[in-house]
């Protein structure tokens, strides 16, 4: 498609949507309530703090320390600088898209290439394993053990896709590039600390921003076609996560298809994530294309992962 193509289709979306915000108005105020309420029960808790504490301990050279002990894994595996290993680290504890945040911060700071961050982007997409264990294990599905299932397939395809589309750089030298340290002595903690809040704030605010966006436009396609309910819950999985998550929970289906689709949403993120991930990144001219290409990976493969973990335990 090409860019003329493109605006007139987006122009054309745009008031499409206009229409439906003003003659269902009902629906569009439920789908912003929701999207307000994903984001206050379950990113706002497990995402804000996370940031805060993790600029805080960028500014005083944990990224160093991380760096040091994921030193082996980062360059034998991946082929990447040991700085990355604390992007990996922030992405497995914290979630996505912390790991899109901190490999921009590694790139602004001339730790890492674009390229490198690019790259780096292909394995560090996790969801909270808060998210996995608490939400989709105890409240949806009802089984911690299908929960632990889908976060060991949700991890480890994850890293599979990774070392699969760096293997091609391993003839390439790694540079360690030398870049200027922040000193810690040059501000207060008080003034680190609401830097790191307003930072944090404004990433918080892009994620809110985007779900309810594209629960609105999922909204919209529900009201448009009348899906069946599997086809609906894949269709809302693709668009935003959570609201596929919670459908595929309660169709009539056996666990382990449950547990096989819930994996493969989860993996793939959803385009409201995607976009999330793109508004971070947007400024470090880090390209978008090997994400998607891992993202498709990732959900094919965490979700044959997740079959054959329901097979054996079956």
């Amino acid at each position: 498609m090409n860019k003329k193509a493109s605006t007139i289709f987006i122009i054309f979306l745009l008031f499409l949507t206009l229409i439906y915000m003003i003659g269902w108005s009902s629906e569009v105020i439920e789908s912003v309530s929701f999207s307000i309420s994903i984001w206050k029960d379950n990113l706002f808790p497990t995402l804000f703090p996370f940031f805060v504490v993790s600029n805080l301990l960028m500014h005083y050279g944990v990224v160093d320390i991380i760096g040091t002990f994921l030193s082996y894994p980062m360059k034998k595996f991946f082929h990447l600088p040991k700085d990355c290993g604390f992007v990996l680290a922030a992405s497995l504890f914290s979630g996505f898209p912390s790991g899109a945040k901190y490999t921009k911060d590694l790139v602004i700071e001339k730790r890492i290439t674009a390229e490198e961050g690019a790259r780096l982007l292909t394995f560090t997409h996790y969801s909270n394993p808060v998210f996995v264990l608490g939400m989709i294990g105890h409240i949806l599905l009802n089984r911690s053990l299908i929960a632990v299932w889908i976060l060991i397939a949700h991890v480890s395809s994850g890293l599979l896709v990774g070392y699969w589309m760096n293997r091609r750089y391993h003839s390439t030298p790694i540079e360690e590039r030398r870049y200027e340290k922040k000193q810690p002595s040059s501000q207060t903690f008080g003034e680190l600390l609401t830097s790191s809040i307003f930072s944090s704030l404004n990433t918080m605010f892009l994620l809110l921003g985007i779900v309810t966006i594209f629960l609105i436009l999922n909204s919209l396609l529900n009201q448009v076609f009348s899906f069946p309910p599997i086809l609906n819950a894949l269709v809302s999985g693709v668009l935003e996560m959570t609201q596929g998550v919670k459908l595929v929970s309660s169709l009539n289906l056996s666990e382990w298809i449950k547990a096989i689709m819930i994996t493969a949403i989860i993996s793939f993120g959803g385009f409201s994530v995607h976009m999330q991930v793109v508004g971070i990144i947007s400024e470090c001219k880090i390209k978008y294309k090997p994400f998607l290409l891992a993202r498709i990976l990732h959900a094919c493969l965490a979700a044959i992962i997740v079959w054959i973990l329901c097979l054996i335990g079956s």
